[in-house]
């Protein structure tokens, strides 16, 4: 009995305990619209006090913020300020930046060097060989001072290998870590006329988009293509969208909605085959022209083929507007990759 009683209060404690620890922005429903090279993002958030601060990513362009009150919600202020890096970030950044310029001044030197033993590496091969007193055997005195400079060479291109790896290796770090909103990032300073309230924001990225693939099945005279699209990593969403389009050329057109996923399926089209043949080679090849049909603009990307169901692998797939016509192939060992060409 004392058991039980005492059960009981505990889960009302904590019940309790989970109401009152409600956080100051709860998320409502996020849908990102993705571009060829961007997204858009749009957020509900419910604010639990006047005041609010959001960190949003360092892709964000710059002008494309938007924040709108809902309901009786009522904006006071709104300011946007670029992200202050933390102590450790500033402290990386500023080693990162100290190194790159000790390996330029490095490879600089090392490009003098290779002057320097390129210059006497020929001076020692020009030499006329003359035979004296203290030098009685010339010939191999010049192969000697030839094969110094050389050996000397080797070990600067070997040091400057080094030094050019270890920048590119530098720049990779510079980059994801300006990359990170908490060191080049934007904060939104929100402020509420009330203590509470509904905002919705939106934004947009630019720099990576999703990328369009196509699974093309032929038979009888006609190909199943399926476009999916494969989606960069970033925070999840409710609502995932796609446009065939570049943000600048996007104009109207109409999203279309997506399922999440490596590879989520965007679309089907049964379009026409006008022709098809199979091309000489060891392994089945064949190249096919299809007609865009499907009133839509496909954009380019890669393409998986499959002939009678028989998979004959990959290759690349131009935009292709309505009504115009492509030419694939499919199968070939010296074109997979970029074999495809706007039909005549």
């Amino acid at each position: 009995m004392f058991r039980n009683s005492f059960s009981a209060k505990g889960l009302l404690a904590l019940l309790l305990l989970a109401c009152t620890a409600i956080p100051d922005a709860v998320a409502g429903g996020k849908s990102i619209t993705w571009y060829l090279d961007g997204a858009k993002v749009e957020q509900v958030l419910a604010l639990g006090n006047s005041y609010r601060e959001l960190l949003l990513p360092a892709t964000m362009l710059t002008g494309s913020f938007r924040a709108k009150p809902l309901g009786e919600a009522r904006l006071a202020r709104v300011e946007l300020e670029p992200v202050k890096p933390g102590k450790g970030e500033e402290k990386e950044l500023a080693y990162l930046d100290k190194r790159r310029e000790e390996l330029q001044d490095r490879l600089k030197a090392l490009r003098v060097k290779e002057e320097i033993f390129k210059a006497t590496a020929k001076s020692q091969g020009s030499k006329a060989p003359k035979r004296t007193r203290t030098n009685p055997e010339p010939l191999a005195a010049i192969r000697q001072g030839t094969d110094f400079a050389i050996s000397r060479l080797e070990e600067v291109y070997s040091a400057m290998r080094k030094a050019e790896r270890e920048l590119r290796d530098l720049d990779r770090k510079q980059s994801a870590l300006r990359k990170n909103e908490k060191v080049s990032g934007t904060v939104a300073k929100l402020w509420l006329a009330g203590k509470r309230g509904t905002v919705q924001l939106s934004y947009i990225i630019s720099g990576e988009g999703w990328t369009p693939c196509y699974d093309i099945r032929v038979a009888n005279g006609s190909a199943e293509l399926t476009l999916m699209a494969r989606l960069p990593d970033l925070p999840k969403a409710d609502s995932l969208l796609v446009i065939p389009a570049e943000l600048a050329a996007s104009g109207n057109m109409a999203p279309i909605p997506i399922v999440a996923g490596k590879a989520a399926k965007v679309a089907v089209f049964r379009l026409p085959v006008i022709a098809e043949k199979q091309l000489p080679a060891l392994q089945k090849t064949v190249e096919i022209t299809l007609r865009n049909d499907s009133g839509r603009y496909l954009p380019s990307g890669d393409a998986t083929g499959f002939w009678h169901e028989e998979f004959l692998g990959r290759t690349g797939f131009a935009g292709l507007k309505p009504a115009e016509s492509t030419v694939l192939t499919f199968g070939s060992p010296v074109a997979t990759g970029l074999e495809t060409r706007k039909a005549q």
